[in-house]
């Protein structure tokens, strides 16, 4: 057995074809695993989906040391233990301290056990999410959505979107707004701007907040009657084109997805690892142990040698 990195060229079969989201993602670092010479598997590190997402393990401190295993696919009927051979030493092959972060599907009967087979922690499972499917059922990844916006190549209304929102300390506005919101509350401003269980995503601490919108906060100030402060960060916008009639035009449909299980593997030395440890941010829980139902793909990836 062999662990060595691999470029392009080798993974990108093995992740539109044979796993099964069938579509590439975020990819800072690849390996292929090789028995005998031979290709049996591919496993990739990229960028966290989101920057919220590497904050909330260990703090700001660590953000930047925070790397998603994103995929993890291989050749059915390896031998024993080879697959978590394949993480253990991967990981290894990291530079330290990286703390990655994994996520198992149980809406594709996955609980993780792999994860741990290896020793990572388990944190309990993420919030809901939503994707989009577009009109022939496929998967739609918001992301695209992004690519109808260049150009506005379907010529929809352009609505404001806020300049580097995603920069933007989410606990200073929410805080600050609390603040000033004297003896307004959430269901009284939802009312007075016209939305249902809006209004308080605007003053929440966790991942439950929500920015106000341009014109919002223009309104905000003018009935909380707050200062200039965040102005410069909050006023600052930019026109594109509406993402919601973009979603429209593209007959796209919204379908829940329940939440996956978290895994955090800390690789460190003894005192980053200790540090990174005390500053964790998430509970250490239980390893689930539902039922595990291992992906079973019927393609076959051109065996590529691996050349000494």
């Amino acid at each position: 057995m062999q662990i060595t990195p691999i470029n392009k060229l080798i993974y990108e079969d093995w992740l539109l074809k044979k796993h099964y989201a069938k579509r590439l993602c975020s990819i800072s670092y690849s390996f292929g695993l090789y028995i005998n010479k031979i290709i049996k598997g591919v496993i990739t590190f990229g960028m966290p989906p989101s920057s919220t997402l590497a904050k909330s393990i260990s703090g700001e401190k660590y953000a930047k040391n925070v790397l998603e295993l994103n995929r993890l696919i291989t050749d059915d009927n390896l031998p024993k233990n080879s697959l978590s051979q394949f993480v253990s030493k991967s990981i290894k092959l990291l530079k330290k301290p990286t703390i990655i972060v994994s996520f198992a599907d149980p809406n594709v009967n996955h609980s993780g056990y792999i994860y741990q087979a290896t020793n990572f922690i388990y944190t309990g499972m993420s919030s809901n999410t939503h994707q989009f499917i577009d009109k022939d059922g496929k998967e739609f990844h918001f992301r695209n959505i992004g690519h109808y916006q260049k150009n506005n190549k379907l010529n929809v209304k352009l609505v404001k979107r806020r300049n580097n929102e995603e920069s933007i300390n989410r606990k200073d506005i929410a805080n600050f707004l609390r603040l000033h919101k004297k003896d307004y509350t959430a269901k009284k401003l939802d009312n007075i701007f016209g939305y249902k269980d809006t209004a308080a995503h605007w003053f929440r601490l966790d991942a439950g907040f929500s920015f106000p919108t341009v014109d919002d906060w223009s309104k905000l100030k003018e009935l909380l009657k707050f200062n200039n402060q965040y102005d410069s960060i909050m006023l600052d916008y930019k026109y594109v084109p509406d993402p919601q009639e973009i979603i429209k035009k593209l007959q796209l449909k919204k379908q829940t997805i329940l939440g996956k299980h978290r895994y955090i593997y800390i690789h460190a030395d003894k005192k980053d690892k200790r540090d990174v440890l005390k500053n964790f941010k998430l509970k250490k829980l239980a390893y689930p142990k539902d039922k595990n139902k291992n992906y079973i793909s019927d393609v076959n990836i051109s065996n590529q040698m691996l050349l000494v």
